[in-house]
């Protein structure tokens, strides 16, 4: 089975310290509270590509703070890994200081893509990496439900690496082709 590597913030939902709209919950997780709110159709996303994918929930936070989120989304059939499975980088440039290596889920690059809002998360794979935007909060983001119709339709090739900048308006084409 092919392998979908999905970001969990600012990628499928958004927490910070203080509640921001009233879609916020407050969670906890080691010993600290916070507010999460969940994308726009972010259950139902999971849920499909959980039947077409062997998927991983890939964080940079750290893994109690991963599983209490988790346990919030409820979704099952997901592997879930924290910052202990990221590579710290060196950075001067101020960019994300961690790195998401594929070659720990997989070692053919052909069968697995990472879907992350943070490009230097998947630099040294950039023909696996699918750019999300970030998300913030705007619950009339529609994001998920276009990567849906990508993701499906990119399980379905033999090769999963491709140069996938443009997988937006491949998808309006794929929408507008499919009866």
């Amino acid at each position: 089975m092919k392998k979908l590597v999905l970001d969990l913030d600012e990628t499928l939902l958004y927490s910070t310290t203080e509640a921001i709209s009233p879609e916020c919950v407050k969670l906890s997780a080691a010993g600290s509270d916070f507010y999460t709110m969940l994308r726009p159709g972010v259950r139902e996303f999971l849920q499909k590509v959980a039947k077409k994918f062997e998927c991983t929930i890939w964080s940079t936070g750290q893994q109690a703070y991963l599983e209490s989120v988790w346990e919030y989304i409820g979704v099952e059939g997901f592997t879930l890994w924290g910052r202990g499975f990221c590579k710290k980088i060196e950075t001067t440039d101020g960019s994300e200081p961690y790195e998401k290596p594929l070659r720990q889920i997989t070692e053919d690059l052909t069968q697995i893509v990472i879907v992350d809002n943070t490009p230097s998360l998947f630099a040294k794979c950039p023909l696996n990496g699918i750019l999300t935007r970030t998300w913030r909060g705007d619950m009339n983001d529609t994001e998920l439900n276009h990567l849906w119709y990508y993701l499906n339709w990119l399980q379905a090739q033999p090769n999963m690496q491709r140069n996938h900048e443009h997988w937006r308006i491949e998808t309006l084409c794929l929408r507008n082709c499919m009866p």
